[in-house]
Order: structure tokens, then C-alpha cells, then sequence
């Protein structure tokens, strides 16, 4: 009988949350296949064992927290099992919350046409960390895959090339009463949920908020972002408003430092920052994740546009690393793709602002004494009242409305 114990898995790290077991007691499994995923306060890491045979015990439920070298599962290696590979875990992980940068390793980039090479031998299949969440969450088993990466590693092409679509199936009728009355489900709340329920509570409860909301005439913005979107495309870039807003932000961060800055509780400090480091609150099926674009303010629209839809595009496959999703020094957070008029974010602590960018709307305004249609967006910024007066909120945001109303200003400041 092996018992594995969890183990060390970051600097000062000493304990860890079940978020899921990969495994069940009676399992066959082989050396190294993950067993389960354990979050930190660092990230979400799949835990692997060092020897294969039969899950004899499992220590500990989903949600549990367990410390650094407690036992986590008891493996039976004598027999057969420990040479046992086993099937694909279908529908056993979802794809995983971002892990540690050695877990998330990128495939390497597939050649214009890929050329087969040999494929790895009999046994565990070559892939990278990243292309075995990808496989995991797509229930393929790598085994049955032919790599044509370098000595037969599995690639994402690869996968994508065995995950063809399945003819579409129709919908099933929805049922009308689909929960009975007087029913109710109890839902354990652990993992990235628990995680962003903790940060809410200190953000909101160690930073008094305060929301300022203003209308901005994005009309002109509009135009200009239809008359680039085709440059845009031409380089493959998808070019939305988010890259203009912060180009707006990196200038009139220059009029109002203290927006772009850090709140350090002990001892009580304000951090100004010369870089301007834009979180971008992004919506996963594991929850919200806050990827940051570093260096705004070297940058152009259309670099930041790329990078943008990069880093994004990582956050909701699971392989963005923890570094990316660190040192933010300002938060916008975009709802407006779902409606709704305005919301009061907040803080992504310890960052001192917020910017909420909602739904553009076409409506009638009065400009000049006529009725005229115009497109029209509500800027809804959340501050921390200890650092940040109301008088200042509202002269920042009335500052970026005018660049964002005039956005030929930006041409000024290009970089």
C-alpha cells in the first residue's frame, strides 16, 4: 500500500482546497495520471501520483481544505494495476482554474501544413500540460491520437483535428415545472467560487466604496472604430472599443496619478504606478478571472487589441499563467455585450478604481436645440473613498468622457 501524501507545491504554500477528484476508491490509475485538482491562494494545480495501481481510499471531500503532507489517497500497487493505463476520465474535469506557470506550458506552434512524425511510443502519450486539460475537457483520450508535433507530441491541432463536430442534434422541448415545488439543492461552495467570494467581502468591507456614473456621446468613437475595424482585420486582429478606453485611461492618468495606483493596508500606503497595468474582468465557465494587459501605455490600440483577445481567449481555455493574472493597477470590467443600463462594480482590491463600461445605446438626445440620434454609453466607476475624494472621481471621469467624445485626441499621443 503507497500512501501519497500531498505535496509541497509553492514557495510558502502549506495548505490547499479539494476543488475536484479526478479519481474514485476501486480506479485503476498509472504513474503520473492526476488525481485531483488542489487550489491555493497561488493557483489551481493537478496533483499527480508517483506510482500507479488501484485507489484503495481517497482522504478528504471536494471543498476540503488539507494541509501540505497529509495523506490524500491510499494506492494499492501490488498486481497488475500499477501497469494499468487508464481510459480518458470523460466529463471528470472541467477545464481547470489558470495553474501554475510549469503546469501550463504552451503547445508548440503547428508549421503552416503539419508533416507527421513518429508517434511516442506505446505508453503514456506526449503532450504538453495544457493539451491534456484541453483533452480532458473535450473527453478525448490522448492515447488514441496521433501526434504530429516534434517526437510525436500531441498538439492542440491535433485534438481539434479528432474533436470534429457531431451532426447538429434539436433541442429538446424545455419542461415547464423541470423543479418541483418545495424542492431545494444545497450547492457546497468551494474552489474559484469561494476564492472570489473571499476577495469580494475584504474588498467591500476594507475599502469603503463610492460609484460615480456618467453619460458619454460615443458617437465619434464609433465611427473612427468602423473606418479602422477592416485595417484591423486585415492583420487578424478583431478590433473593439476596449483598446481606445484604454488608450483614454493611459492619457489622463498623466492629469490624475493617484486613479492608477495601489492601496498598501499595513503600513496604510498609497502605491502611485508609472505603469499602467489594465486588469480586464473576463467571464469563464470556472468563474471571474482578472487577466492583465502590462504596459498599457507603451502600447498601441491595435497591440492591445491582439492581446487583448490573447489573453482572454487563455483565460477562459484554463493556460494563462499566474503571472499574468497578477500586479493589475486598474480594473475595467465590460458588461455591456449583456445590457442593462449600469452597474456599481467592485474594487479589485488592492487597486483604488474600477471602470465599468456598459451597453452602447442608440437614443435621441438634444444637441444645439434638434432632436438627434446618437450613441450613447454609461461610464460607471467605482473609487476607494479613503484615498479618493468625489470631487477627484468626478473631475477623472469627466476628463476621460472629453478624450472619449474626441477621440482624434488619441492620434495626439500615439506612441
Amino acid at each position: 500500500m503507497f500512501v501519497f501524501e500531498l505535496p509541497e507545491i509553492g514557495e510558502g504554500v502549506i495548505e490547499g482546497e479539494i476543488v475536484k477528484w479526478l479519481v474514485a476508491e476501486g480506479d485503476l490509475v498509472a504513474t503520473d495520471q492526476p488525481i485531483c485538482e488542489i487550489m491555493t491562494d497561488k493557483a489551481t494545480v493537478e496533483i499527480s501520483t508517483p506510482h500507479g495501481g488501484r485507489v484503495a481510499r481517497l482522504h478528504g471531500d471536494e471543498g476540503d481544505v488539507i494541509k501540505v503532507h497529509s495523506t490524500l489517497a491510499e494506492i494499492e500497487t501490488d498486481g497488475a494495476g500499477a501497469a494499468v493505463t487508464p481510459a480518458p476520465s470523460n466529463g471528470l474535469a472541467a477545464a481547470p482554474a489558470p495553474a501554475a506557470p510549469a503546469a501550463i506550458a504552451a503547445a508548440p506552434a503547428p508549421s503552416a501544413t503539419p508533416v507527421a512524425t513518429p508517434t511516442a511510443p506505446a505508453g503514456k502519450a506526449l503532450a504538453t500540460p495544457a493539451v491534456r486539460h484541453e483533452a480532458r475537457k473535450l473527453g478525448l483520450s490522448l492515447q488514441g491520437i496521433s501526434g504530429t508535433g516534434r517526437g510525436g507530441r500531441v498538439t492542440r491541432d491535433d485534438l481539434a483535428r479528432a474533436n470534429a463536430p457531431a451532426p447538429a442534434v434539436a433541442p429538446a422541448v424545455p419542461q415547464s415545472n423541470a423543479v418541483p415545488s418545495g424542492h431545494e439543492e444545497r450547492i457546497k461552495i468551494i474552489g474559484l467560487r469561494r476564492k472570489i467570494a473571499e476577495q469580494m467581502v475584504k474588498s467591500r468591507f476594507t475599502a469603503p466604496h463610492f460609484t460615480y456614473v456618467d453619460e458619454v456621446d460615443v458617437t465619434a468613437l464609433w465611427d473612427m472604430r468602423r473606418r479602422l475595424k477592416g485595417s484591423a482585420e486585415a492583420q487578424g486582429v478583431k478590433l473593439t472599443f476596449l483598446p481606445f478606453i484604454i488608450k483614454a485611461l493611459c492619457l489622463v492618468f498623466r492629469e490624475f496619478p493617484n486613479v492608477n495606483a495601489n492601496v498598501e493596508e499595513d503600513p496604510f500606503t498609497l502605491v502611485v504606478k508609472g505603469d499602467v497595468n489594465i486588469g480586464i474582468a473576463t467571464d469563464t465557465e470556472r468563474g471571474l478571472y482578472v487577466p492583465v494587459v502590462k504596459n498599457a501605455e507603451q502600447k498601441s490600440a491595435l497591440q492591445l487589441a491582439a492581446e487583448i483577445a490573447d489573453v482572454t481567449d487563455r483565460t477562459r481555455a484554463g493556460t494563462v499563467s499566474a503571472d499574468e493574472l497578477s500586479g493589475g493597477t486598474f480594473t475595467i470590467t465590460s458588461v455591456g455585450s449583456i445590457g442593462g443600463m449600469f452597474a456599481t462594480p467592485i474594487l479589485n482590491h488592492p487597486e483604488v478604481a474600477i471602470l465599468g463600461v456598459n451597453r452602447i445605446h442608440e437614443r435621441p438626445v438634444v444637441r444645439d436645440g434638434a432632436i438627434v440620434v446618437r450613441r450613447m454609453l454609461y461610464l460607471s466607476s467605482s473609487f476607494d473613498h479613503r484615498v479618493l475624494d468625489g470631487a477627484v472621481a468626478a473631475r477623472f471621469t469627466t476628463a476621460l468622457k472629453k478624450v472619449l467624445e474626441n477621440p482624434e485626441r488619441l492620434v495626439l499621443d500615439l506612441r
